[in-house]
């Protein structure tokens, strides 16, 4: 499993800059924990009951998971918070969406730490003619 972000696809790459860059500037730091998968990585997950799609966006390099550090100062580096309780969840998840992202905490089954690129439809062609 990567967690580098020169394996996100470009047109995702440029908007997990921007969101890890307003995490930062939120005070918010986070480790992260993936970006792209192999088939194999994600039939394991499957199996293991931690993912619950079929065909994930990391597949694609289209998503990627973050997870916040708990309490810096107190608790050092290694210290992730993973209480889905925590509000650190809905700022990371409204930061975002404010970027266009589609975030997991909104999720019946959530996913906190999970942020994906939405596609987009492709539009119309131009007229030819006027």
């Amino acid at each position: 499993m990567s967690r580098a972000l020169d394996d996100l696809d470009p047109r995702f790459r440029w908007v997990a800059f921007e969101f890890l860059a307003r995490l930062t500037e939120a005070g918010i730091a986070v480790m992260i924990v993936s970006t792209r998968r192999t088939p194999e990585e994600h039939a394991e997950n499957l199996r293991r009951g931690v993912s619950w799609t079929t065909h994930s966006k990391h597949l694609d390099g289209l998503a990627m998971d973050v997870c916040p550090y708990s309490t810096w100062l107190l608790h050092g580096a290694d210290k992730l918070e993973w209480n889905a309780d925590d509000a650190v969840w809905e700022t990371i998840a409204d930061l975002a969406e404010h970027l266009g992202l589609r975030s997991g905490y909104r999720w019946t089954q959530k996913d906190c730490g999970h942020v994906e690129y939405v596609v987009l439809p492709e539009t119309a062609p131009a007229p030819t003619h006027v």
